[in-house]
């Protein structure tokens, strides 16, 4: 069987990743050619033609271009060795000729080989895979875990020496580690047995009873396989992980368990497990892609040339290939062998003919009599013919009738849908008409609530200054007769003591009062000192306030920028990520309507996924205009709604609208503005018509036009708008990220504002690259608007600091003030005391002094106190009169708004009360078509039944008669039947006497003749498919010569590469025409012109070092995602070990989504090359496990 042949994944990941599709592979012939340059990735080869049902890995392959001399360039080869198996002569240096006693070769290996031509180029094809590991990426360290097909534990259960070991595997590199019996070599057995392959394999035993415990019956083997990913095999029957086990026993026969992650039994056969393996193509009979202990030592150390060509050819499935194209070649010789006995059959067809016709002519006899009986039995054939045309005629003109219904009713369905069309527009007008006058109740109630609150605040504040005057105009007439009684007592006191004292007490009272006048400028100051107090805190109040506004302006900015950003870095990081704006459970609804077969069309939605943006500007704007109806998905009947309605509750998605649209698309044409302007449609790409309608019926976006200026969208709006426009968008003059909706209902004019959500993600497609430029651009006008604005802040911050700085001033000065009063205070105190020595023991004159004072103080106070008041309830009756009348005509506008508000809802109620009439009538219209057209496709199968049944009447009556015979006026079914029996007794008569009927000589003769036409076609198919099965088996042969000659370069360059990272030289000689393999090493890096060295001649760890390396370079043409490798280090030094060790985890961290198992005795610590990809296993000390087990 041809091997399947498809682009993908090549060596060194030269070719594209493939994506590792699972496909059954059945015998087919592919006339397709191919470039030479063609890249062929063949990823596993099985055959029908087979018995067994091995499985086949997955290989790369890439054509090289032909040398340009045509020549075969010879490979210089020294061996050293006198070993004839080691010393083979290489292709192309004529030292050996082939052997006289070799087998010759069969018709299939000679147009297999075509004479070695394709591998006549090998210093070209060398040149092209060296310069195809020189480009490859060099990164390493970004390996990436497989979702699927990679082992994650196996588990053994009597298994060899072990009562138990369980494994826990990582998902890329694997290092088990552990002493000899520690069960290392049996998890390579163990995966090799569950998965299906033979115990022979293994090279441990011949049978599955032998790899039972010593000591116990049966033996159990489970290996766990992840299946996650888009490609898992069977999600929905096992789930995340498949788990297989393999029970055998040494007196029973073997059985599998194939069980889901949650250790469900699935399946118990064989073949199921096979089907798996093959999936995933794991090939664990690969001897290179598990490589046994005994296998790897065989490989790495001991194998011959021979051995070594056989494991090559064997692990890049050259050999499987080969088999697949060998069985085709000989199902070939056997269809082919085929030819001559259907020629015979066909000879004796031919004579078998012409025996028929010979009796034909014998039996016809009586003309006029079989003239007239064929004749009557056309009729009555014709007849049968006639009558179901009429009944056909009958059921054409119930079609024609019900297709006339439905046109009618479609007729009505298009005026209808322009009712409502007209009515949702008188909906949307009177909605908007409401959001306009809504948009304004927040502001009147708020003006109310002021209004009311300003009233009431002047009313009580002039109520309570009134009772303020009262009480100090009492005080202060209280005060003034105190001061009057005072002044006369002090007078009389001073009378009497100057009497008393004479001039020295004058003198004192003169420097009483120039302290007392000290004092008073003393105070004066420091009253103008706290009078400037309340003008700097004012100004410091209102600094603040304005460095509070600027600062959260500010911050707003800063915001904005943020969010810019914000978007810019989404943007970047989840290019192409369709449905990131809807609800997450989306993907699934779209996947259970993908499997729903029950829709009569498939619903289209969401519909923002249909729509693109041309222009990026207007995302946020757009998303919010458009609202909900993005996240809708359209049906075109009620029963796809029902059921789509049913599949979003199973999804449990919550804000997902259903709508109907009808497939008649909507004419714009005449219905939109001016192409001067852009339009929201105009904007907008659709990638189907129906999404198109639908937002045109529910958002009218043909007549919603885009203007960024605010200014001038008014002029154009707020003038006499354009024609065909019901609104208008435009940007926020400060606000970037809102916009305003204006619009203009005869004369009446509103702008209500647009508030985007920046948390969401936009529901529309948008050109990436387009956007990304426009939200840079936004970006750094925001960023600059920023700057400007943190410059003013810091103006103002430094002008509310300087205020603060003055103010600290003015108090500090205020102190220095009282301490000065303090002082003079202080003074006065003692020109007192001086006084009172005149006075003598007698105060009563300073008594009354003090008391004046006190009273001139309280007649100042209280007066000032009496004029301020008086005042200020002149002034509040003023204002309280004035907030009085506002608040009547806030009250009255109130009043008015809420009338023309109640009338708006009203009018709405009345507008949808229509509009639903109109949809109910559309809906009844829409289920009568659903009806008629049932009825029509009733029809039209009863039609087409009867078209069929007049065709096969039509048919057999031309069999009978090829020209139509119709009965003659008068002529009825019963008189035509009636001759037709009579003439045909008649023929009877006259027939036997001629020994054979007539009709079985008809029929005999076309019976010869259908077996000879069969013949003949049996042999023209024969030959032809024997030609289609040549041509694919040279196509494939062409193919796996290309393979082979890609293969082979790919190893000997990468064998050349890995040798030269530890500085050694030496080349891969491969012979496939003598079937053998060899290397030639030198690992002096100081003998330049050295040819290389016969592996046997290097140290152990050369040998050994070497052989990683061929293995490497053999790997890297496997598909398989699983590499096994057994104590590849037991003989190698430090050096070779640890080199040999990075150089195995470099390699493995080239290839992607692969898992590799590495086996050694020796411990691995303290390695570079380890990182968080590699996982080391250590295995228990057997005896210590022995230990643990007794306890």
């Amino acid at each position: 069987m041809p091997a399947a042949a498809m682009p993908g994944r090549t060596i060194n990941n030269i070719g594209a990743e493939s994506s590792r599709k699972r496909v059954r592979h059945t015998v087919a012939f592919d006339d397709n050619n191919e470039d030479d340059d063609e890249i062929i990735d063949v990823h596993r080869a099985s055959s029908s033609l087979r018995g067994d049902t091995r499985k086949r890995a997955r290989h790369s392959s890439v054509e090289p271009p032909p040398s340009k001399d045509g020549r075969r360039p010879s490979r210089a080869s020294t061996p050293s060795s006198p070993d004839r198996d080691n010393a083979a002569p290489q292709r192309g240096q004529g030292i050996i000729p082939d052997s006289p006693d070799s087998p010759p070769k069969t018709q299939y290996e000679i147009m297999r080989d075509n004479n070695f031509d394709h591998l006549k180029h090998q210093a070209a094809d060398d040149q092209r895979a060296t310069q195809r590991l020189r480009f490859r990426p060099n990164l390493l360290g970004d390996n990436a875990v497989a979702d699927n097909g990679i082992i994650e534990s196996i588990e053994c259960v009597n298994f060899m020496c072990h009562t138990r070991l369980h494994c826990e595997l990582g998902p890329l590199l694997n290092f088990i580690v552990g002493e000899n019996g520690s069960g290392k070599s049996a998890i390579l057995t163990a995966i090799t047995l569950c998965l299906g392959g033979k115990a022979s394999s293994t090279n441990r035993g011949g049978s599955l009873k032998s790899f039972v415990k010593e000591g116990r019956e049966r033996a159990v083997l489970a290996v766990k396989i992840k299946n996650q990913g888009q490609d898992a095999y069977k999600p929905e029957v096992y789930g995340e992980s498949i788990i297989v086990e393999r029970h055998f026993g040494k007196n029973s026969s073997s059985g599998f368990r194939i069980k889901s992650a949650l250790g469900q039994t699935i399946s118990t056969k064989k073949q199921e497990v096979e089907e798996i393996v093959e999936y995933y193509a794991l090939q664990v009979d690969n001897p290179l892609n598990v490589l046994s202990q005994d296998n790897a030592r065989q490989f790495l150390n001991a194998s011959t040339k021979t051995q070594k060509y056989k494991f090559f050819i064997e692990g890049v499935q050259l050999q499987q290939l080969d088999n697949d194209y060998r069985l085709i070649s000989e199902s070939l010789e056997q269809m082919v062998a085929k030819v001559p006995d259907q020629e015979e059959r066909v000879r004796q067809a031919k004579l078998e003919m012409e025996k028929a016709n010979r009796m034909k002519e014998a039996v016809d006899g009586n003309r006029k009599i079989r003239v007239r009986y064929r004749l009557l039995r056309h009729k009555i054939v014709w007849s049968q013919v006639i009558q179901e045309e009429n009944e056909l005629k009958k059921r054409e003109e119930a079609i024609a009738e019900l297709e006339a219904k439905i046109a009618e009713t479609r007729a009505a369905v298009v005026a209808k849908e322009q009712q409502l069309e007209v009515a949702a527009d008188k909906v949307e007008r009177a909605k908007q008409a409401l959001e306009d006058a809504q948009g304004e109740d927040g502001d009147l109630k708020r003006k109310v609530e002021e209004a009311e609150a300003v009233w009431q605040a002047f009313k009580t504040e002039v109520t309570q200054l009134h009772v303020d005057e009262r009480e100090a105009h009492g005080r202060l007439k209280s005060a003034t007769d105190s001061k009057k009684v005072l002044e006369k007592s002090i007078a009389d006191e001073e009378k009497r003591l100057e009497d008393a004292n004479g001039e020295a007490h004058s003198l004192k009272l003169n420097e009483l009062e120039k302290a007392k006048e000290h004092i008073q400028q003393i105070e004066g100051d420091i009253e103008s000192n706290k009078a400037r107090e309340p003008e700097l805190i004012n100004q410091l109040d209102d600094s603040k306030k304005a460095l509070a506004t600027i600062s959260d302006e500010c911050q707003a900015k800063r915001n904005e920028v943020n969010i810019a950003q914000a978007k810019i870095k989404r943007l970047e990081e989840n290019r192409g990520s369709l449905y990131d704006g809807y609800e997450a459970q989306v993907p699934n609804l779209l996947k259970l309507i993908a499997n729903e077969k029950r829709f009569e069309n498939k619903p289209i939605g969401p519909l923002g996924a249909h729509v693109q943006m041309s222009k990026p500007e207007w995302s946020s704007i757009l998303e919010t205009t458009l609202g909900k109806n993005l996240n809708a998905f359209l049906v075109t009947s009620t029963n796809d709604q029902r059921l789509l309605n049913n599949l979003i509750k199973r999804a449990g998605i919550r804000n997902c609208p259903v709508l109907i649209g009808s497939r008649n698309p909507i004419k714009t044409d005449g219905k939109e503005p001016d192409a001067d302007y852009d339009t929201i449609l105009r904007v907008l790409k659709f990638d189907n018509l129906l999404v198109r309608d639908q937002l045109i019926i529910n958002n009218m976006i043909e007549q919603v036009l885009l203007i960024p200026e605010r200014t001038k969208a008014q002029d154009i709006m707020f003038g006499a708008p354009p024609r065909n426009v019901k609104a208008c968008l435009s940007f926020h003059d400060r606000k970037r990220d809102e916009g305003l909706r204006l619009t203009n209902n005869n004369g009446s004019i509103s702008t209500t504002p647009v508030q985007p959500n920046p948390n969401l993600r936009p529901r529309m497609k948008t050109d990436s690259g387009a956007q990304l430029e426009f939200l840079n651009r936004e970006f750094h006008e925001r960023e600059a608007e920023f700057r400007t604005i943190e410059g003013e802040r810091r103006r103002i911050q430094q002008q509310t600091q300087s205020i603060q700085a003055e103010l600290e001033k003015l108090k500090k000065d205020r102190k220095v003030l009282e301490t000065r009063l303090r002082h003079a205070r202080v003074g006065l105190e003692k020109i007192e005391a001086d006084l009172d020595q005149f006075d003598g023991v007698d105060g009563r004159l300073m008594a009354l002094r003090e008391q004046l004072k006190v009273a001139e103080a309280d007649i100042q106070h209280h007066g000032m106190q009496y004029g301020t008041i008086s005042g200020r309830k002149q002034k509040k009756n003023k204002e309280a009169e004035e907030a009085r009348k506002q608040l009547e005509a806030v009250r009255l506008n109130y009043r008015d708004f809420t009338a023309k508000l109640e009338k708006a809802e009203d009018k709405i109620k009345r507008h949808k009360e229509l509009r639903q009439i109109a949809v109910e009538e559309l809906n009844e219209l829409h289920a009568s078509i659903e009806i008629y057209e049932e009825d029509r496709l009733k029809a039209v199968g009863k039609r087409d039944r009867q078209v069929v049944h007049v065709k096969e009447l039509f048919d057999q009556a031309m069999v009978i008669c090829h020209k139509r015979v119709d009965p003659e006026p008068g002529e009825t079914d019963a008189a035509l039947s009636k001759e037709y029996q009579a003439l045909g007794e008649r023929l009877d008569n006259l027939e036997k006497q001629a020994g054979m009927k007539e009709e079985e000589v008809n029929n005999y003769v076309v019976e010869t003749k259908k077996a000879l036409d069969k013949v003949m076609a049996d042999l023209e198919s024969i030959k032809e498919v024997n030609a289609g099965l040549r041509n694919t088996l040279n196509l494939r042969l062409d193919k796996w010569r290309k393979f082979q000659r890609y293969i082979s370069s790919q190893s000997r360059a990468n064998f050349i590469y890995l040798l030269s990272e530890r500085g050694f030289r030496g080349k891969l000689l491969l012979d496939h025409e003598r079937k053998a393999l060899d290397l030639q090493v030198e690992p002096d890096k100081t003998e330049k012109k050295a040819a290389g060295r016969n592996t046997k001649t290097l140290s152990g760890g050369e040998k050994s070092f070497s052989s990683i390396c061929l293995l490497l370079s053999i790997w890297e043409a496997m598909g398989s995602p699983l590499r096994c490798l057994d104590e590849f280090d037991v003989f190698m030094d430090n050096v070779n070990r640890a080199i040999s060790t990075n150089m195995l985890i470099t390699a493995a961290r080239r290839s992607v989504n692969r898992q590799y198992i590495f086996i050694t005795p020796n411990a691995i610590e303290g390695r570079s090359t380890l990182d968080k990809d590699v996982k080391i296993i250590r295995l228990t000390d057997p005896r210590q496990r022995t230990l643990t087990e007794n306890r």
